[in-house]
């Protein structure tokens, strides 16, 4: 598969993620890290991308990937970096509050996570296989990127709690709660071969599932919502008491 051809937003394709790979990387380090990818794509789940493979599908020597990365270590981290990155935007992205019911705002969100899950399985593998560029060793970049969009989850959440005037205390643990969930399901249902539930099916399910626990979660501080009303809308009648 072409990187720059693939729908699900495979780096190469993202310009606004290499824009800002810019200040610290040259063009040469990106054109090897996308060769990486598209031979990751290639291969057989688990199979090993020699270096000197990945220095010809960039079109560079293998001793110039050893000078653009200080070892094989280094570039495989720096590829998973690349890679959640880009599911990261993307899932920015959905995340956005300013359009959408909560309900179109979870599904849609769902929807990205098991599409590029489930387009790119190597990708993912080879993502929770090991940590990313600057990540302890001990978290790989996977739970990474899970850290990330709980905590991006978090402020939402928090942000809306203030504006509403209710304790964000009680809602702190559900965006990881959520993440972890709806990653967990994605990624069993990626690695089963022979399941009968379709990709819609899954996301409509992990989508309800997101939301029973969200709903819950509002009731405990006092807050009922409308997840087909739009979320702005709600937000505004949560802060005038008339929800």
């Amino acid at each position: 598969m072409s990187v720059a051809s693939s729908r699900s937003r495979i780096p190469g394709a993202v310009n606004g993620y290499e824009a800002r790979w810019e200040p610290h990387n040259t063009e040469r380090q990106l054109r090897i890290l996308r060769a990486a990818v598209e031979l990751l794509e290639e291969k057989p789940l688990g199979a090993d991308v020699p270096v000197l493979e990945i220095a010809k599908r960039a079109g560079v020597a293998k001793s110039v990937v050893y000078r653009q990365f200080s070892g094989r270590e280094d570039l495989d981290r720096r590829i998973r970096s690349y890679l959640i990155d880009d599911l990261g935007s993307v899932l920015d992205a959905q995340l956005d509050v300013s359009s959408g019911s909560v309900r179109e705002i979870i599904t849609r969100t769902v929807r990205a996570v098991a599409d590029w899950m489930g387009d790119h399985p190597n990708l993912t593998a080879f993502a929770r296989n090991g940590p990313p560029a600057g990540g302890p060793d001990s978290v790989d970049a996977i739970s990474s990127l899970k850290i990330r969009i709980s905590e991006r989850s978090r402020e939402l959440i928090e942000a809306i709690a203030r504006i509403v005037g209710v304790d964000a205390a009680a809602l702190e643990p559900v965006p990881f709660a959520v993440v972890t969930m709806v990653e967990g399901v994605l990624a069993a249902w990626v690695a089963d071969p022979g399941t009968n539930r379709t990709r819609a099916e899954v996301v409509a399910d992990l989508a309800d599932y997101a939301w029973y626990v969200l709903d819950g979660t509002a009731r405990t501080v006092g807050a009922s919502v409308d997840p087909d009303r739009e979320l702005a809308e709600v937000v505004a009648g949560l802060r005038e008491g008339g929800i």
